[in-house]
């Protein structure tokens, strides 16, 4: 038994990986094409455009909302990021194509579809691989396995790993999580190689969406709970600042095929590409409503959050878990998405634009699950068993959301009693 929990304990990720391969195949096997639609079919179509149309200009529009020039052509509306992830997956399956001897200039074949879901899934253990490493430096096995799988199952990171795989969201995780495993190393030693990493990583992660800029934040930060350790901090970047410009220079790298695609489609190195959506209750943000709301809530569809943000409070009083990190970024990104025109960030299971942020949050929830394996057993039995229900509740109805009609879109959409009593059916069934 021994070896069995020895073997367990050190590749978990990697059995849990195999198991839901399958669970994710199955998911998509219905519609196929649905692996690349809207937003995933707008960081697609750059490499089609670039290896098989090799034409910009003559991007089909398909169903990605993009925007057209004054010439009338196609401008992809969302930047590049993400297809440099989708591109050796891409290339693997334009080769298996030709060598199956089928039509590899037919760029939605069912071998593109697949090599982009497997793409998503992928990324998203590579980013549960480095959060496991992160917690490790901190926290036990025990408490660090119990996170990773609350991370995974209890929030909308699963449906975005084994049903919505390919859009932006698997990838962003996978460079949080990164981001959150590099900073320590950065901090206790800043030379060029982890400069220039760290350069890298927070390029791509704005380049794929420009809020996620403030994941700098954490790097500030980590580790700083008084006004001093701040002060010293900032003296200590300051002291490496010829690495910190190199980084940036990478940073800067990451825009050059953005800013390249931008010039050649409408003539401007730098474009808003969003126009006619903007931030506009930057004054009124729906707070609440990214929080609680039927439409999306954060809480509502993975309740399991709550844990985190009590071990941001405990955090607070212990001086540990990222507190004053955590807490700020938690609150500049709620407010940012509250903003948004579409403060429920359209048709998506839950609120998708947390599930990067879920690589930092594991943090103060490895704490909060710290403490609470400390307690007695009145307090440690019942939150553990409200723990794995909040698993069992996130895995469900990531499952449901394909089964009610959908997308949960729209400024009207709402549950009704018929719906609710079909849940609650469905999740005790």
């Amino acid at each position: 038994m021994q070896p069995i929990l020895r073997f367990f304990r050190h590749y978990y990720l990697l059995i849990t990986f195999l198991l839901l391969l399958p669970v994710m195949n199955n998911r998509i096997r219905p519609n196929l094409r649905s692996v690349i639609w809207s937003d995933a079919e707008g960081y697609y179509m750059y490499l089609p455009a670039a290896f098989i149309i090799k034409d910009f200009h003559k991007v089909p529009e398909g169903s990605m909302n993009a925007r057209k020039n004054e010439q009338g052509e196609v401008v992809i509306k969302y930047t590049c990021g993400v297809s440099f992830f989708y591109l050796p997956f891409f290339a693997a399956a334009h080769a298996w194509t030709a060598w199956k001897g089928e039509d590899p200039n037919d760029y939605f074949n069912r071998h593109y579809l697949r090599a982009m879901a497997w793409c998503g899934f992928f990324f998203g253990f590579v980013g549960l691989y480095f959060l496991r490493r992160t917690l490790l430096r901190t926290y036990s096995e025990r408490v660090t396995a119990l996170t990773i799988f609350s991370i995974l199952l209890g929030t909308n990171l699963f449906h975005y790993v084994t049903r919505e795989m390919s859009i932006s969201h698997s990838f962003s995780f996978c460079l949080f999580a990164f981001v959150a495993w590099l900073t320590p190393r950065f901090l206790e030693r800043m030379s060029w190689k982890n400069a220039l990493l760290m350069g890298g990583a927070l390029g791509w992660i704005t380049l794929i969406r420009p809020t996620n800029a403030m994941l700098a934040l954490f790097v500030l930060l980590f580790d700083v709970y008084s006004w001093n350790a701040l002060k010293e901090r900032v003296a200590a970047l300051w002291g490496v600042w010829p690495k910190l410009l190199g980084a940036a220079a990478v940073t800067f790298l990451f825009f050059i095929p953005q800013m390249l695609y931008w010039h050649e489609m409408t003539g401007s190195w730098l474009r808003y590409s969003y126009e006619g959506e903007d931030f506009i209750y930057w004054n009124k943000p729906k707070i609440a409503d990214v929080l609680f709301d039927v439409q999306n809530g954060l809480l509502l569809y993975s309740p399991i959050v709550l844990f985190a943000l009590i071990g941001i409070g405990m955090g607070w009083r212990q001086k540990r878990h990222q507190a004053p990190a955590m807490t700020l970024i938690f609150a500049l990104a709620t407010y940012i998405f509250a903003s948004w025109w579409a403060w429920w960030f359209g048709g998506a299971f839950g609120h998708r634009c947390y599930v990067e942020f879920y690589a930092l949050l594991a943090l103060p929830m490895a704490g909060f699950y710290e403490s609470v394996l400390r307690a007695r057993r009145w307090v440690k039995i019942p939150v553990l068993a409200l723990a794995f229900f909040l698993m069992y509740y996130g895995v469900k109805m990531s499952f449901l959301y394909n089964q009610l009609p959908g997308p949960w879109d729209g400024w009207d959409w709402r549950w009704n009693w018929e719906k609710i009593l079909w849940v609650w059916s469905y999740l005790f069934k």
